[in-house]
């Protein structure tokens, strides 16, 4: 069902604090940083570790879910996104399984299609992804997007 990691997401208050604090102690290098507006309204620093990504994440207003979840919850993990070959396949199958997901259809990611599985469904937060890049071409793509 699941071809890799995607990515795994942490929820922090302050992202340049962060970024400084993750840089410096790992040794890792930001490969872009973006910003995503509408229901989601966040900012995100983005970190390649093998062929999976890291993002640091904090709400960029103080409404909608990536803020809610934050003041709810805190900072630490947010999700791990599991890349799938057919997002609407593995969508039907975990549905079949009884799974429900927080919206019907795939949403737009930073680029690449995300569904977010119901938090009461699972073990721990989840998203599945499709991503029409390779790992290595994603990482690529972002390193020379100029982001």
């Amino acid at each position: 069902m699941f071809t890799r990691i995607h990515h795994v997401a942490f929820l922090v208050g302050d992202l340049d604090e962060a970024t400084a604090q993750f840089e410096s102690r790992y040794g890792v290098e930001e490969l872009a940083r973006r910003e995503m507006t509408g229901e989601f309204e966040l900012a995100v620093a983005l970190y390649p570790v093998g062929e999976s990504l890291v993002e640091l994440i904090t709400p960029t207003s103080e409404s909608g879910w990536v803020y809610e979840t934050y003041h709810e919850q805190g900072p630490g993990l947010f999700h791990v996104a599991f890349a799938v070959d057919d997002i609407h396949e593995r969508m039907a199958e975990l549905r079949a399984a009884g799974v429900t997901f927080e919206s019907e259809v795939p949403q737009e990611g930073l680029d690449w299609l995300v569904a977010t599985l119901d938090p009461a469904d699972t073990i721990f937060p989840m998203q599945l992804v499709e991503d029409e890049k390779t790992p290595t071409e994603r990482i690529e793509a972002f390193r020379t997007s100029g982001e």
